[in-house]
């Protein structure tokens, strides 16, 4: 039995993973921004009717100045999925706010768990690092040449943490490809959502663009194989699906399994966006690692 701190615990990967290593008899120290997304996060812990007292909470808005930490003495593990993620909202105005969440944060939190002897340090970065490779699928070598803030802040971090693990940090650097899952307010729920509403979608570009979706299950599958793991110290995993989708071909898959037409508008993006985007995960494969649930599945059986 651990104790793992989750940082990002309640949002959507952060919840999964703490209900993941629960359900593994281990106690973890939950990490939310703010009240409200604590008390959320508590009631749908009871809704999956979740051992409460193996869980403790920990409230701290990593854009404070002061942080209020939780006792490290009694921490085993860090997997910290905290991090401004809206590819979006990626612009000048929001420059900061990335940077001092994907960036400055996790400066923060590697140097406290190498101060306090944490035994592993799980950074969960993205694919978005790699920006636009020579060739696909890409593998953890591929060169990084990030195209926008999002890319470049999760980058950035990615080295914060190797400079900490150059200093004695037990780190593994982890990055998910496009995850989604019940619950995800991504792609596939807003296209859900449109269509159902009768509402317009908005599809930026051409619609040609492509994501290897990965479903959040698997990505708790993966960590579970990562965490504590002497292997994986000091090493980078590309947690990718298998198969690529168009967005045009997401919409198509959606449309046929609610039996409605979309009502489609196009407009350019207004951020750097890739046109594709998925990895050879050998990597992560050769430790036993095995993609379990697809998108077809998905949309067939939990989508509505």
């Amino acid at each position: 039995m651990s104790n793992i701190l989750i940082t990002g615990a309640t949002g959507f990967i952060g919840s999964h993973l703490s209900d993941f290593f629960l359900r593994k008899n281990h106690n973890i120290i939950a990490h939310g921004s703010s009240i409200e997304s604590i008390n959320k996060f508590k009631e749908n812990l009871r809704n999956n009717k979740l051992n409460t007292k193996k869980i403790e909470f920990w409230h701290q808005d990593f854009l404070d100045n002061k942080w209020n930490f939780p006792d490290f003495s009694k921490i085993d593990y860090i997997i910290h999925t905290a991090a401004a993620t809206k590819i979006r909202e990626g612009t000048l105005e929001n420059y900061d706010k990335f940077f001092n969440l994907n960036t400055l944060a996790t400066k923060i939190l590697a140097r406290k768990a190498l101060n306090d002897n944490i035994k592993h340090f799980i950074y969960f970065s993205s694919g978005q690092v790699f920006g636009i490779p020579p060739s696909f699928p890409f593998t953890e070598s591929t060169p990084k040449n990030p195209i926008n803030i999002y890319g470049f802040t999760k980058f950035f971090g990615e080295l914060v943490i190797r400079s900490f693990g150059s200093l004695g940090l037990n780190f593994t650097i982890a990055r998910p490809f496009s995850v989604y899952g019940k619950g995800q307010y991504n792609i596939v729920s807003i296209i859900k959502d449109k269509i159902l509403n009768d509402e317009l979608l908005t599809i930026f570009g051409d619609g040609t663009q492509s994501r290897a979706f990965t479903h959040v299950k698997d990505i708790c599958e993966a960590i579970g194989i990562i965490l504590n793991n002497p292997k994986c110290f000091g090493e980078d995993y590309n947690l990718s699906g298998p198969k690529e989708y168009s967005v045009n071909e997401l919409v198509n898959l959606i449309s046929k399994k609610l039996k409605k037409e979309p009502k489609i508008i196009r407009k350019e993006s207004d951020v750097n966006e890739l046109k594709r985007n998925i990895a050879d995960t050998m990597k992560i494969r050769n430790l036993g690692f095995v993609n379990k649930i697809s998108l077809e599945e998905f949309i067939e059986h939990e989508l509505i």
